[in-house]
């Protein structure tokens, strides 16, 4: 019986090990395609009066931009021209990425300014490679981001 156990045991550990191989590339195929876009966000004084601050997001594809986009609020982006200095661009694109650290020492900088009354400095973020992106980094690292700007344009500020 003994050596019945033994070889139910070894049989066990082989169909653990045969499942592990199967799910193994199906799990990290997923992981992959969780993965955040390049992007290169800017943000600082707002050129219109009615908002004290806009967003730039650029999503790139290597050296390139490939979609540009401005933001007052959280919920209106509108596409623009890409205007964007190539140094940004490729310092981004072959450089490290912001942390996240560094992004929520951002936030409180500007919550400070903000307090304060005094104008938001021109900031420049690179994400790149987060993984687990829509299933929650997405707002982990973006929120600090928009935070204290308003959710729609009837809400200027």
């Amino acid at each position: 019986m003994a050596g019945l156990g033994r070889l139910i045991g070894k049989g066990t550990a082989f169909a653990a090990a045969l499942l592990c191989v199967t799910i193994t590339p199906s799990v990290a195929s997923t992981q992959l395609s969780d993965m955040s876009p390049t992007l290169l966000i800017e943000t600082g004084p707002s050129d219109n009066p009615d908002y004290r601050r806009m967003v730039f997001v650029k999503y790139l594809a290597g050296n390139q931009v490939t979609a540009s986009y401005k933001a007052y609020n959280r919920s209106e982006f509108i596409q623009i021209q890409d205007t964007t200095p190539n140094g940004f661009v490729a310092a981004c694109a072959n450089g490290r990425a912001t942390t996240l650290d560094e992004i929520r020492a951002y936030e409180m900088q500007e919550a400070n300014a903000r307090a304060s009354q005094r104008p938001p400095a021109i900031t420049h973020f690179c994400i790149k490679s987060v993984p687990n992106w829509e299933a929650g980094n997405r707002a982990t690292y973006l929120d600090p981001i928009f935070e204290g700007m308003p959710y729609a344009a009837t809400l200027n500020n």
